[in-house]
């Protein structure tokens, strides 16, 4: 009982810091992090503390999570030049710097594990980006 009773209050202090983390990176563009701190009250070097703690939980909790490397499978019709034209009707959606283009006639299959991989390429830029703050900023 008494394991679960701290695992409760670690992940509640976690989320706590968390929204602070948050707060403080969206703070006005100009205003230093010590400033930020003392306007609501925290040691800076308690905000870097909290922001190490943050990181790590988020990394173990990444760790936890099996990722796997896939191939997907792309049709040779597709992959031809001259199978669709820049012109041809359909919307185009820019992704991290590179663009997908969907005709009516993609398949919702090759759709979704289009954007399943942008999605993974986004998330792993975005942890990548955090992580590199993170060693800018020390412990």
């Amino acid at each position: 009982m008494n394991s679960t009773t701290s695992l409760v209050a670690r992940q509640y202090r976690l989320n706590q810091w968390a929204e602070q983390i948050r707060d403080c990176q969206n703070r006005p563009d100009g205003m230093a992090v010590s400033e930020w701190c003392s306007l609501h009250g925290i040691i800076k070097a308690s905000y870097y503390y909290r922001l190490k703690q943050v990181h790590k939980a988020c990394l173990e909790t990444v760790s936890k999570e099996k990722f796997t490397q896939s191939i997907v499978p792309v049709p040779q019709e597709i992959m031809a030049p001259a199978a669709q034209t820049p012109s041809a009707p359909g919307v185009d959606i820019s992704v991290n710097g590179f663009c997908i283009h969907v005709a009516e006639s993609t398949s919702p299959e090759l759709l979704t594990k289009v954007l399943k991989v942008a999605a993974h390429v986004e998330w792993r830029h975005m942890l990548s980006k955090r992580l590199h703050r993170l060693r800018l900023h020390g412990s």
